[in-house]
């Protein structure tokens, strides 16, 4: 990884401040959307209705601010930035570690917000140590959208990379489980849930939340999910510097 390459690129993101109050605002307004008509006494799979909204919102905001990077990579493409890069000694391993790590970075103050919500407006009562797990589980569970934000960016063309993010957040939140739980989906949504990442993402962040503990078999799943969708970033930026 390049210091001096990711706090430029930190730099430049933090300048585009629509994108960061919507990716911020967005889950908030959700959470006090799908959380306002819950009792503290309410329970959804074991746990608190209200905390599995606030983490199934705060997921969606880490989601969606991470898959975000998808059109700074497609805006990169087209203004040439590759072409340029190809002349520093910028390894391509450690362009794809700085746009993941950036996205990290993204995905914090969705979080926070929604957590800061959750525990003043929602009420809901953990220990520290269920919150930082909470928070640190869910955190790293953004990395599969890190992955998915690098393939849409070298996939798509600048014009069309919005749209498909989107509709991609949009689709892998609702059959992953973020607007509902899967335990209410008929049968074969709860097979397709499965396929998406957003479900292992999900389940591993709750899972904080049950007296079980953390939910292994999930977090492993999530693993597979950023190594396969980091893969595919790392390749296809390959292939497309390889063209430029």
């Amino acid at each position: 990884m390049n210091l001096d390459y990711l706090l430029f690129d930190i730099k430049r993101t933090l300048r585009n401040r629509r994108v960061l109050i919507f990716a911020v605002l967005m889950p908030l307004v959700l959470f006090l959307i799908f959380g306002a008509s819950l009792k503290e006494s309410d329970t959804e799979a074991g746990i608190s209705a209200i905390a599995y909204v606030m983490v199934s919102m705060a997921m969606f905001g880490s989601m969606n601010a991470t898959m975000s990077s998808g059109g700074v990579i497609a805006t990169e493409r087209d203004g040439g930035w590759n072409r340029t890069l190809r002349l520093t000694p910028l390894k391509p391993q450690a362009y794809v570690m700085t746009k993941v790590i950036l996205s990290l970075l993204l995905a914090i103050p969705p979080m926070l917000v929604v957590f800061l919500a959750g525990m003043i407006l929602g009420h809901v009562h953990l220990s520290a140590g269920q919150w930082i797990s909470v928070a640190l589980v869910s955190w790293l569970g953004a990395l599969p959208f890190a992955g998915l934000g690098l393939v849409i960016g070298y996939v798509a063309k600048p014009d069309s990379v919005q749209p498909i993010t989107g509709l991609t957040t949009m689709l892998i939140a609702a059959f992953g489980g973020l607007w509902l739980p899967v335990e209410q989906m008929p049968a074969v949504m709860k097979d397709v849930a499965r396929l998406t990442p957003a479900y292992w993402t999900g389940l591993s962040s709750r899972s904080a939340l049950s007296q079980s503990g953390l939910d292994m078999h999930a977090l492993v799943v999530v693993l597979c999910w950023t190594v396969a969708l980091g893969f595919i970033g790392l390749r296809r930026y390959r292939a497309d510097t390889a063209r430029a």
